[in-house]
């Protein structure tokens, strides 16, 4: 990990930072997977995150993914698929996930049954998939959703999470596998 990524807000922040560079430099389709390459791609990614991070710009608020939500139109935010839907909590509710439409995206039975209790990436993972594949709408919200938690738990600031695991994206977004007082230890308490 960079030198510049020493904390939970660094690595959520870069990982937005990433989702706003796969739509402004690579076009990013709302399911197509992310193509990260290049000095401009990884330019305007790092220029990006500078600004995030120095509060010159601001993730957008949760309403730009529920815009998504109803201008993708009835399909699953999964696979694209055009059948009968179902609203799918992206934080699954038996993990500690809230019940709000910040949570929710529709999905056909398919993609719902098999994610089952998984988060998107640990579901994309179970199918030889990368984190770079899950969709646009799905990804902006579950990173929103992580950050919201870790800021109402006090560990943004934390260097490693889940502690003695290092600082991953991966790591970060399993803020609700935790109870609150097993978050906030430092790596000594582990």
């Amino acid at each position: 990990m960079s030198e510049w990524i020493q904390s939970v807000q660094d690595v959520l922040m870069f990982a937005y930072a990433q989702l706003i560079a796969d739509a402004a430099i690579c076009g990013r389709l709302s399911r197509a997977p992310a193509v990260r390459s290049g000095p401009k791609y990884w330019g305007f990614a790092n220029m990006t995150y500078r600004k995030l991070k120095a509060g010159k710009i601001s993730p957008s608020a949760i309403l730009r993914e529920n815009k998504l939500l109803v201008t993708s139109g009835l399909e699953c935010a999964y696979c694209g698929k055009n059948v009968l839907l179902q609203w799918e909590h992206i934080i699954p509710r038996s993990r500690g996930g809230p019940d709000t439409i910040d949570n929710l995206v529709l999905s056909c039975s398919q993609c719902n049954l098999e994610k089952s209790t998984l988060n998107p990436v640990e579901w994309y993972a179970s199918r030889n998939l990368k984190k770079l594949d899950v969709p646009r709408l799905v990804m902006g919200k579950l990173i929103k959703l992580v950050y919201e938690e870790h800021k109402r738990r006090g560990t943004l600031g934390v260097s490693e999470f889940p502690v003695g695991k290092g600082l991953t994206a991966v790591g970060a977004f399993l803020v609700f596998d935790f109870p609150e007082n097993q978050t906030v230890q430092s790596g000594a308490d582990a």
